[in-house]
């Protein structure tokens, strides 16, 4: 029997880091490394916080799906008024800064929780539109917030989007306007709060002695260019600076990950500086990437000289 696809209703939030190419080819490990902690430190939280999930991370950006407008609004704007506080200290060349776009429509969802349909896509287009640390809504999540959250977005007019089929309607909240808001301790606050006291309990190593470390090591699979194997050790030291993590996906999982999105071979996989780091063949290519740890999305791929 055919499966049916899944439909249903999302707001769909896009945010993506203006400038990454240029970072990267400044200080790759650096920005990596920035980039890492900005999902681990801010951008997780608030999402969980506000009931919305990350459907997929796109190496200098993510998608996130939000059981209303409101939430994903709301989420959007703690978002970049922590963006720009958090950043505030770095010059514009350092700087990271992010565009966020939302809409709100009909999603088609796939068995592995990736969404399509004209929801996401719209939501893709906003993006772009979006000044650094603004937000860009359709006009449909607009008719959902404004008498609710009160944000001074401007209207933009409508706009033709590239693929899509009509003109939507754009309104923008610019950066300048997300600062001068009011801060609100209220409900989310707390909430994003306890989420990372309880990162930073579950992220201690709960180990001592080198039996209980090899013990929990047993069902961590470390991938040896020079010989593949399905299983292995990583060597204490890692989990002695938290490079490691009882909440990594196993090597095992990250290579057929790396098989399902187009690689042929997985020659190297090993932990690095917080990500899993290695090469394989693409396209004929030999490439190396770093793939996040967590959710297994790779952050970044060059071909490997």
């Amino acid at each position: 029997m055919d499966e049916v696809d899944e439909r249903r209703l999302a707001a769909i939030l896009v945010a993506d880091v203006v400038g990454y190419s240029r970072l990267m080819g400044g200080d790759e490990a650096g920005t990596l490394r920035r980039l890492r902690g900005l999902r681990r430190e801010l951008l997780d939280p608030r999402i969980e916080a506000a009931r919305g999930r990350v459907v997929k991370s796109t190496g200098d950006g993510l998608i996130a799906e939000f059981p209303s407008p409101v939430r994903a609004v709301s989420c959007a704007v703690a978002i970049q008024r922590a963006m720009l506080t958090r950043e505030a200290g770095m010059s514009d060349d350092h700087a990271f800064r992010l565009r966020i776009g939302i809409n709100v429509g009909d999603v088609v969802a796939e068995p592995d929780g990736d969404l399509y349909g004209d929801g996401v896509n719209v939501a893709a287009r906003l993006e772009p539109l979006a000044e650094p640390g603004g937000i860009c809504i359709s006009h449909t999540v607009h008719d959902q917030v404004r008498d609710k959250l009160g944000y001074p977005f401007e209207d933009r007019g409508k706009q033709a989007l590239k693929n899509i089929a009509r003109p939507v309607g754009v309104f923008a909240l610019p950066a300048k306007a997300i600062l001068a808001l009011p801060v609100d301790d209220g409900e989310t606050e707390p909430a994003v709060r306890a989420r990372l006291a309880a990162r930073r309990v579950s992220g201690r190593p709960a180990l001592a002695g080198g039996l209980l470390i090899l013990t929990a090591l047993g069902g961590l699979g470390l991938w040896s260019w020079a010989t593949p194997r399905e299983t292995g050790q990583i060597p204490p030291a890692d989990l002695a600076d938290g490079r490691v993590g009882a909440d990594w996906m196993p090597a095992t999982e990250i290579r057929q990950k790396l098989l399902d999105t187009g690689y042929t071979s997985v020659t190297e996989l090993k932990p690095d500086d917080g990500l899993w780091d290695g090469k394989g063949i693409k396209n004929g290519m030999e490439v190396r990437f770093h793939v996040d740890p967590r959710t297994g999305a790779i952050l970044s791929e060059r071909a490997d000289d």
